[in-house]
């Protein structure tokens, strides 16, 4: 397993496989150094849903807070979300690879994360401490926000309310969204 191409298809290969090589490799990929092998273990530690990668997967967001992050460069084109126009992507002269890298990259990793904790479904105080913090973090990717509004609702704890109201406010529309949904299924449980 030498490209992450290789690394990332063999997380996919183990995300349905219940035994434990298959956990410690994904626990093992989750930090390679490279971001696409890692979003793709932590997309195969949600399909997974094991508590024990929990301790893992909030390291891993640590990591991913303090890797370097590129703001979002000029775009040409006019192309909206999700959109199939073509755009060129203009980096300022100078940018390094790795710069260029880290804007791919973007909250991808994070994202995946919080969508894998809320997928597993313990809603322990650490767990909630890292996703009510990123559902509000304006520093974030949008996308970041609104996995962790998601991941809120999926683990529907009432604590959580105040949070996702003030998220529920968020300009970026998906946040919002996400943030309204998770509010309506805690309001729910809580009858």
């Amino acid at each position: 397993m030498n490209s992450y191409f290789e690394k990332m298809e063999c997380c996919a290969a183990q995300a349905s496989n219940a035994d434990e090589a298959s956990y410690t490799s994904l626990i093992a990929l989750l930090g390679d150094e490279n971001w696409r092998v890692r979003y793709a273990a932590a997309i195969a530690l949600e399909d997974r849903r094991d508590p024990r990668a929990i301790a893992p997967l909030l390291q891993a967001l640590q990591a991913e807070e303090q890797a370097p992050l590129f703001s979002q460069p000029t775009l040409e084109g006019g192309a909206h979300a999700g959109s199939n126009i073509a755009f060129s992507v203009i980096f300022p002269p100078g940018t390094t690879d790795e710069s260029k890298e880290a804007w791919r990259r973007r909250g991808r990793v994070m994202q995946a994360i919080c969508l894998a904790l809320g997928a597993i479904g313990k809603p322990s105080p650490a767990v909630l401490a890292a996703l009510h913090r990123y559902a509000i973090a304006q520093e974030c990717d949008y996308a970041v926000r609104a996995a962790a509004c998601k991941a809120l609702g999926q683990l529907a704890q009432p604590e959580s309310l105040p949070i996702l109201t003030q998220a529920a406010r968020d300009e970026e529309w998906c946040t919002g969204c996400e943030a309204r949904k998770a509010i309506k299924i805690i309001q729910g449980k809580m009858g």
